[in-house]
């Protein structure tokens, strides 16, 4: 058992990813840190709020996870943490279901209920959000977020910071491409171009996405 896990980010995902992380068993304690000034010294969650990030330093050596939902402010924070020292932690579920064959990449947290089956390869400082289902071979960039409830069939590509919305279904094969956004509810019946978002049934492109 490790002594101390380093979360950043003390908003509403990070409660859910401090459950995940006591459900593991791996972690004597639990320290947050969020640069919204207004939290300052105050607790969270009945752990220690030590700061901003200018506190990273104090924790090199340590084990950290980014609690942040949106996909380009998490890699950002992800790589300042790196860069810092820091060792990105992958956090499991005890009731989420993965295969032996699956890999899942540093900084990955897998939520309750969540299903990453046989030769799925999940990339680094992913979120496979609450009951998720990530089937057979797909291949998932780091940085992506696959929503409560979303569905991707055998063999889906998804890319760099692509995010899935809840309850959204990527039918076998398909890709979603980097920075798209999948809406929730739609169903992606080939592909969701890169910087794209997609919504309905067939999903069909609304928008394109700014990428720099």
């Amino acid at each position: 058992m490790s002594d101390v896990l380093l979360i950043w980010g003390a908003g509403g995902h990070a409660k859910v990813v401090l459950d995940v992380a006591r459900s593991t068993g791996l972690f004597q304690r639990f320290v947050f840190i969020d640069d919204d000034l207004t939290r300052a010294a105050q607790p969270y969650c009945g752990c220690t709020l030590a700061g901003g990030s200018e506190q990273l330093h104090r924790f090199a050596g340590g084990a950290i996870v980014i609690a942040i939902g949106t996909n380009r402010t998490r890699a950002f924070c992800y790589d300042r943490a790196r860069a810092n020292g820091l060792r990105p932690t992958v956090l499991v579920h005890c009731k989420a279901i993965i295969s032996r064959s699956a890999k899942i990449g540093p900084g990955t947290v897998v939520m309750p209920g969540a299903v990453v089956n046989a030769g799925a390869v999940i990339g680094e400082n992913c979120i496979i959000n609450t009951g998720a289902i990530v089937e057979h071979d797909c291949q998932i960039a780091d940085h992506v977020h696959i929503s409560p409830g979303a569905v991707l069939g055998g063999g889906v590509r998804a890319g760099l910071r692509a995010h899935v919305g809840i309850g959204a279904v990527i039918l076998p094969g398909a890709t979603v491409g980097e920075d798209s956004v999948v809406g929730a509810g739609a169903v992606v019946l080939r592909e969701a171009p890169a910087g794209c978002t997609v919504v309905g049934v067939p999903a069909r492109a609304r928008s394109y996405v700014a990428t720099v």
